[in-house]
C-alpha cells in the first residue's frame, strides 16, 4: 500500500501559484523516477477539467487518464506552504500532495486523507506545523475512527429540495435532524466543500444523524449549491460517510450526486464509490441452478478473454472482493450461487463491448439450463415466511432488539494444489500453521471471558488432536499437499461428528470445521470474511466459537444463524455477550442480500426483512423503551429483588471463574449462585495443586464481601475432558461418566477440591452442590467425603446441595430433601433429557423448551419437596433470565436464580413488576397446559 514518509515532505515550500506547486511536484516525481517527462502537462489538464482541492487547507494535483502511461511507478510527494496558495473558488491550499498513480494502489492513502478533514481547524494545524512529522501525524486516522458508524438511511436522503436561500436549506436539514433550536450551530459550522457540496455539523448528546439535501439551483456566498451534507455528529460515527461523499469529491464526479433521481440511487452511489475514468461497470445475477461452478465458469472465463480490457469481478453475495474475471479459479473462489449477483469492472478499449459479451453469456445461462429470475425467492424453505412480508421465524438464542443492515457472511473457498511432492516440506508446512493457529488461540483465549476461554481451550485441544494429526500426516506421506490433507482430515472427523446419534455431540461438528477454517486459512495464506466496517447484523450458516470471541462487539448487532441450536457455543457466547441472537432459521436465509435492512427479535425469535417506516418506526421505539429500562435498572442495581407484594427473592450470577467475580457484585449480584469450577482444573495441562485452588476461590471470597458463595464441583466428561486424564471413548457422554460419577473414578480429585473449598471459605458463606446426581448412592458418595473433611476442617458457614438436572433426582426429590440442605436446578439439562431433545439440535429447538410443561411440574416437584423439609431451591439454568419465564419460575416458589452478570440488573428489575399471588396463579395455569407453546401464550396475561 502507498504510504507517506517524512522524506516525501518538503515544509516550509514558499511559491506564488498553483501552476508553480504542480510544476515543482511534477519535476521531483520525474528526479525520483517515479514518472516520464511530460507528466506535469497531464497533471495541470486534469487541474483545468476539475479543480482539486480537498478540503481544510489540502490539495492533491494528479495526471489524467490519458498521462497514466507516463507513470513508471506510483508516489507521492508532499509541498508544505505555510503562506498559502490560491486554489480557486477563494480556496487556499497549505498543503499540497503530487499523486502518480497507474492503478488505485494511491486510494487507500486518498480515504485516509479524506478522514483526516474531519479534525478540527485541520488548516491552521496544517499551516502552523513545523516538522514533516507533524505533518504526519495530523493525517494519521484517530482513536475515533474505530467507533461504529452511520449508515445512509433512504428518509434522510432528501432530493431536489426548493429553497431559496440556504438558510431555507438548513432549516430543512434542522428539521431533519431534529435540531430546530440548533439553526445557528448549523449556519456557524457551514463549509463549503466544492463542486456544489456544502457540509454542516454539530455534535449531539444522543444517537448520530446524517442528511443530504440536494435542490436544482441556489448560490451562496458567490458558489453554486447542489447538495448539503447535514451531521448530528457523536462520537466519530459520521466519519464513513463523510469518507464516502469525499471520494466522489477526490475524483471530481461529486456534481453529478446532486442529478441522482432517488434515495436509492444516491445511497447505492455513495456507498459504491464513483466510477473511475475510463471504467464502465455491470451488475448481473447468475440464474444457474448449480451457481457458478467449473463448467459454466469456464465459458465465462473464456468470453472475458476475448478482449483486451482489463475485466474484474466481485460477488456482492459474498465476499465481495475483486478477482480477475479472465482466471477459472479465482472465478471459482468466489462461491457464486443462484441469485447471487456479480459485479464486473472494465477498463481498457473495449471495455463496454467486454460488459456487453459478458451479460449476454450471464443471462444466457452458460452453457446450461437457468432458473426463472424469480423462483429462487418463491422456494419454500424452512423458517422463510409463506407472505413475503411476514417475518422470518428461528429459534430465538439471545433476547434483545437489533435493527439494521444484514451481512450474509458465504463460505470460504480456498484455493490449493491437491498434490505435492515433498512430504517433509509439507508437514513442516503443516506444522507451522498449526502453531500459529494455537498461538492466535491462545491470544484471543487470555483476551475474553470465562464463557469463551473454555471453549477456546477446547479448541486448542482439537488443534493438538494426535488422531486429527496422525490421519492429516498419513495423506501428507501419500502425495497430498498440506492443506488438501488437512481438509480431508477435517472433513471427514466433523462428517463422523455431525452423525453422532446424540444431537449435542453433532453439533459439535462446527467446532472441528471452526479450527479446520482457522488452520486452512493460513495454509492457503487466505484471508477469512472481512464483515462490514458499520454496523449489522451478521448471517451465516453457523458462525463458529472464535469468530464471536473475536467480532467487533460494537459493529455486530446482532446473530443469525441457519443451523445451530440455542446452546450451541455461539448462541451461549451472544448470550454472555448480551447480543441479540437467531439460530436454526433454515438455509433459505443465506439467499437474503447483503445490506437488506432488517428487524431481529430475539425474544419472539423472528427476522423482519425490508420492513417499512411504520414497522421500523415500531422497532426501533421498543429498541428505545428497552434501552431505558435497561438503564434504570442498571441505576437500581443495587436494590433487592422484590416483589410488588413485599416477596424478597436472591438474585445471583452464573460464573466461570473467580476474576469475574468483582464485576458481578458491581452489576448487582447478591451471591455467586453457580461457579463452575472447571476452569481451575482447564487452564493448565496438570491437576491443579491445593494451593493453587485455595488460592483461586479466595479470590471470589474476597469480591463477595460476605455474599454466598455456590461452587458446582468438577463437572467434567467425555465431551470436555481434561487434557492430563484421558477418558475412553464413550458414544453418548451426556449419559455417560461424567460429573459425580467421574469423581467416584478419581475421588482424590473431589477430596482435594473438598478441602481446598472449605479451607478457603474460613467463616465466609460457602455452597457446594455436586453435579449429575441421579441416584442416592452418589450423592451419599460425595456427602460421605464431605463430612470427613468438614470434621477435620470445621468451615462454620456452609452447606452442601446437589443439582437437579437428570429427571430421577426430581422425582425423587422428597428423598433427597431429607439428607441435602439446598437444590439448584440446572434447566439445561434437565429440559433436555426430560423432553429427550437436545438443547443444541436446531430441528428440535422448538420442542426443547423448559417451559415445557413436564418440565415445570418436575420443578414444583423440587420446590415442594425441599420447602417440606425446610430446605431452599435455586435455579442456575439460561431460563432464568427468560423473560417469558421468570413470573412462573416466581409462582413456582423458587427462593433464589441465577443468572450471567449482564442480565442481573434486569432480571432484578423485572421481579419488582410481579406480585407474587398473581405469579402464583400463573404457575397453576401453566401446570396444566398441555405444551411449552401454550406456557407461553399466558405470559401475556402477567402484569
Amino acid at each position: 500500500m502507498l504510504t507517506l514518509t517524512t522524506q516525501d515532505i518538503k515544509m516550509g515550500q514558499t511559491l506564488a501559484t498553483k501552476e508553480a506547486a504542480i510544476m515543482a511536484l511534477a519535476q521531483w516525481l520525474e528526479q525520483e523516477g517515479h514518472v516520464d517527462a511530460g507528466y506535469a502537462a497531464g497533471m495541470l489538464a486534469r487541474e483545468a477539467q476539475t479543480a482539486t482541492y480537498l478540503g481544510q487547507g489540502i490539495a492533491i494535483p494528479h495526471g489524467t487518464q490519458d498521462s497514466r502511461h507516463l507513470v513508471k511507478k506510483t508516489g507521492i510527494k508532499a509541498l508544505h506552504l505555510p503562506e498559502g496558495i490560491d486554489w480557486g473558488d477563494g480556496e487556499k491550499a497549505y498543503l499540497v500532495l503530487g499523486i502518480a498513480a497507474g492503478s488505485d494502489e494511491h486510494l487507500e492513502l486518498l480515504r485516509q486523507l479524506t478522514r483526516a478533514l474531519q479534525r478540527d481547524d485541520l488548516a491552521g494545524q496544517v499551516r502552523s506545523a513545523t516538522h514533516s512529522e507533524d505533518i504526519l501525524a495530523l493525517l494519521q486516522p484517530s482513536a475515533a475512527d474505530n467507533t461504529p458508524m452511520l449508515s445512509w438511511q433512504s428518509d434522510m436522503l432528501q432530493l431536489q429540495q426548493p429553497a431559496d436561500t440556504m438558510d431555507e436549506l438548513l432549516a430543512q436539514a434542522a428539521s431533519a435532524l431534529e435540531l430546530q433550536h440548533e439553526r445557528n450551530a448549523l449556519q456557524q459550522s457551514l463549509l463549503h466543500l466544492g463542486q456544489g457540496w456544502w457540509l454542516c455539523q454539530v455534535p449531539a448528546a444522543g444517537p448520530a444523524k446524517a442528511a443530504i439535501l440536494t435542490t436544482p439551483a441556489l448560490i451562496h456566498q458567490g458558489h453554486k449549491v447542489c447538495g448539503l451534507l447535514a451531521l448530528k455528529t457523536h462520537g466519530g460515527s459520521h466519519k464513513q460517510l463523510l469518507a464516502q461523499l469525499a471520494d466522489w469529491l477526490v475524483a471530481g464526479q461529486a456534481a453529478s450526486l446532486a442529478s441522482l433521481s432517488s434515495a436509492h440511487e444516491l445511497a447505492q452511489a455513495l456507498n459504491n464509490g464513483p466510477v473511475a475514468e475510463g471504467e464502465h461497470r455491470l451488475v448481473v445475477i447468475i440464474h444457474n441452478e448449480q451457481g457458478l461452478h467449473a463448467r459454466p465458469g469456464a465459458l465465462l472465463v473464456q468470453a472475458a478473454k476475448q478482449f483486451e480490457a482489463t475485466i474484474q469481478v466481485r460477488n456482492l453475495d459474498g465476499n465481495n472482493q475483486p478477482v480477475n474475471a479472465k482466471s477459472l479459479m479465482k472465478l471459482i473462489s468466489l462461491g457464486v450461487r443462484p441469485g447471487h449477483r456479480l459485479q464486473f469492472v472494465a477498463s481498457g478499449p473495449d471495455a463496454e463491448a467486454a460488459l456487453s459479451e459478458l451479460e449476454t453469456a450471464v443471462n444466457s445461462g452458460l452453457g446450461e439450463g437457468v432458473t426463472s429470475p424469480h423462483s429462487a425467492q418463491q422456494v419454500p424453505c424452512i423458517g422463510a415466511p409463506a407472505d413475503p412480508g411476514a417475518p422470518w421465524q428461528g429459534v430465538a438464542a439471545s433476547p434483545g432488539i437489533a435493527i439494521g443492515p444484514l451481512y450474509v457472511e458465504m463460505p470460504v473457498n480456498f484455493d490449493y494444489a491437491d498434490v505435492a511432492c515433498d512430504a517433509a516440506a509439507e508437514q513442516q508446512r503443516l506444522t507451522q500453521a498449526l502453531q500459529q493457529a494455537d498461538q492466535s488461540l491462545a491470544l484471543a483465549a487470555q483476551q475474553s471471558g470465562a464463557q469463551a476461554r473454555d471453549i477456546l481451550s477446547m479448541h486448542r485441544e482439537l488443534l493438538s488432536d494426535p488422531g486429527l494429526q496422525e490421519g492429516t500426516r498419513q495423506r501428507i506421506e501419500t502425495g497430498a499437499s498440506a492443506p488438501a490433507a488437512w481438509w480431508a482430515e477435517i472433513d471427514s472427523a466433523a462428517a463422523v461428528q455431525a452423525a453422532s446419534s446424540n444431537p449435542m455431540l453433532a453439533e459439535r461438528a462446527a467446532d472441528i470445521r471452526d479450527i479446520g477454517r482457522r488452520v486452512m486459512a493460513i495454509l492457503c495464506n487466505t484471508a477469512l470474511p472481512e464483515p462490514p466496517s458499520t454496523p449489522y447484523i451478521w448471517v451465516a450458516e453457523d458462525i463458529g466459537p472464535s469468530d464471536v470471541v473475536n467480532m467487533n462487539t460494537e459493529r455486530v448487532l446482532g446473530l443469525v444463524t441457519a443451523g445451530g441450536g440455542a446452546s450451541s457455543h455461539s448462541a451461549i457466547l451472544a448470550r454472555s455477550l448480551g447480543i441479540p441472537a437467531l439460530v436454526a432459521m433454515g438455509k433459505g436465509v443465506m439467499t437474503l442480500d447483503s445490506g437488506t435492512p432488517a428487524i431481529l427479535n430475539g425474544d419472539s425469535g423472528t427476522l423482519l426483512v425490508d420492513p417499512d417506516k411504520h414497522l421500523l418506526a415500531e422497532a426501533e421505539q421498543a429498541q428505545q423503551r428497552e434501552r431505558e429500562l435497561a438503564e434504570r435498572a442498571w441505576q437500581q442495581r443495587e436494590q433487592p429483588a422484590v416483589t410488588t407484594d413485599g416477596h424478597r427473592i436472591e438474585i445471583a450470577a452464573n460464573l466461570g471463574n473467580t476474576a469475574d467475580t468483582a464485576a458481578a457484585v458491581a452489576a448487582g449480584a447478591e451471591g455467586v449462585g453457580l461457579l463452575r469450577t472447571e476452569f481451575v482444573f482447564m487452564e493448565q495441562g496438570r491437576e491443579p495443586s491445593l494451593q493453587q485452588q485455595v488460592a483461586q476461590y479466595q479470590q471470589a471470597f474476597s469480591a463477595l464481601a460476605g455474599r454466598p458463595l455456590v461452587a458446582r464441583t468438577l463437572d467434567v466428561g467425555g465431551d470436555k475432558p481434561l487434557p492430563y486424564w484421558p477418558l475412553p471413548k464413550e458414544d453418548n457422554p451426556f449419559l455417560g461418566v461424567r460429573g459425580i460419577r467421574l469423581c467416584m473414578q478419581r475421588p482424590e480429585l473431589l477430596e482435594t477440591q473438598l478441602r481446598a473449598l472449605l479451607t478457603a471459605a474460613g467463616s465466609e458463606p460457602l455452597r457446594i452442590m455436586f453435579p449429575m446426581v441421579a441416584d442416592i448412592a452418589e450423592w451419599r458418595f460425595g456427602k460421605a467425603l464431605f463430612d470427613n473433611l468438614q470434621a477435620e476442617i470445621g468451615a462454620p458457614n456452609v452447606q452442601l446441595g446437589m443439582m437437579v438436572e437428570v429427571p430421577s433426582a426430581a422425582l425423587n426429590a422428597a428423598r433427597f430433601a431429607k439428607e441435602a440442605d439446598f437444590f439448584s436446578i440446572g434447566t439445561n439439562d434437565l429440559t433436555q433429557y426430560t423432553l429427550a431433545a437436545d438443547r443444541g439440535n436446531g430441528a428440535l429447538a422448538s420442542l426443547s423448551d423448559g417451559l415445557h410443561p413436564a418440565v415445570l411440574r418436575l420443578m414444583a416437584m423440587t420446590v415442594e419437596a425441599a420447602h417440606a423439609e425446610g430446605k431452599w431451591v435455586g435455579m442456575c439454568g439460561e431460563l432464568g433470565a427468560d423473560p417469558q419465564a421468570l413470573p412462573i419460575l416466581l409462582g413456582l416458589g423458587l427462593d433464589e436464580i441465577s443468572v450471567s452478570p449482564k442480565r442481573l440488573p434486569r432480571v432484578k428489575a423485572r421481579v419488582r413488576e410481579f406480585s407474587l399471588s398473581q405469579c402464583k396463579q400463573l404457575a397453576a395455569r401453566a401446570l396444566t397446559a398441555d405444551s411449552a407453546g401454550a406456557v407461553r401464550a399466558l405470559t401475556g396475561a402477567t402484569p
